[in-house]
């Protein structure tokens, strides 16, 4: 197996990390290539399985004083006459968020937190979510979508905050996908350039490693008017049963059980 080499050329051993090393410089900020300049898939499969065995650095206490540092942010917002809306999300199966996101060589996607790299859903991703839920049970043009999620020219009046482990880390599992017809989905694949193979029972499976999360996640919703921030709650609250959050969800992932933590609250 190769040797990563990460910022400024220095080589990490992913077999001398600790649960503690940073998980946004591991899975973004390194590579690993064999001696003929080729990604190695084997340190790849490594560097999930770390990913996996360390939760993505998530130390239970840096846990608790994250989420005490949300309840307090949240706390001076309700002081400046915000409402604010706590919720809980727990996925039914499994939760596979920011597939798509390749930023890095290894092209391993997860949606990460930007300071302190643990697994998120990112408040961009809840809000499209919601958006697409209320579109669908709404009036087309309606005011209140209007209003709730913005346009092109205004910004919407709810702010849908990044949703963080709710209280303890998140639990990593190492999730496995197994294309048997490779030659064909390649062939198919956009600016492939190559002919169509038909799929053919002799073609190899290849397997294909993922990250995925489960376990509990804190989402939260601040605004001025309230009835908008209770509206666009209870659209989440049915929207992550509904069409479920993240990639995957034709085949049982990020379907979401989400409740209120509590009555809003509003100050001043």
């Amino acid at each position: 197996m190769s040797a990563p080499a990460g910022p400024l050329g220095k080589v990490i051993r992913i077999s001398e990390l600790s649960g503690e090393a940073s998980p946004l410089i591991l899975l973004r900020r390194i590579a690993a290539v064999d001696r003929h300049g080729v990604l190695d898939d084997k340190s790849e499969l490594a560097l999930l399985q770390w990913a996996e065995k360390s939760r993505l650095g998530q130390s239970p206490e840096l846990i608790q004083r994250v989420a005490q540092r949300r309840t307090r942010a949240l706390a001076e917002l309700r002081a400046l006459g915000h409402t604010v809306i706590r919720l809980r999300a727990e996925p039914e199966w499994r939760l596979a968020v920011g597939l798509g996101n390749r930023a890095n060589p290894h092209e391993i996607g997860m949606s990460l937190h930007g300071t302190y790299g643990w697994p998120i859903i990112p408040g961009s991703s809840l809000k499209g979510l919601t958006a697409a839920w209320a579109a669908q049970v709404s009036e087309p043009g309606s005011g209140a979508v209007i209003r709730i999620f913005g346009s092109t020219d205004k910004r919407g009046s709810v702010r849908f905050l990044d949703a963080i482990p709710a209280g303890e880390p998140a639990t990593v599992v190492l999730d496995v996908l197994t294309p048997h017809h490779q030659p064909y989905y390649t062939s198919t694949a956009p600016k492939s350039g190559g002919a169509p193979r038909p799929p053919a029972e002799h073609h190899n499976p290849v397997p294909v490693h993922f990250l995925t999360v489960t376990g509990a996640f804190a989402l939260d919703l601040t605004g001025r008017v309230t009835n908008e921030v209770r509206q666009a709650a209870e659209w989440l609250i049915d929207a992550g049963d509904e069409l479920g959050a993240g990639a995957k969800t034709t085949s049982g992932y990020g379907y979401l059980k989400v409740s209120r933590l509590g009555d809003e609250e509003r100050h001043g």
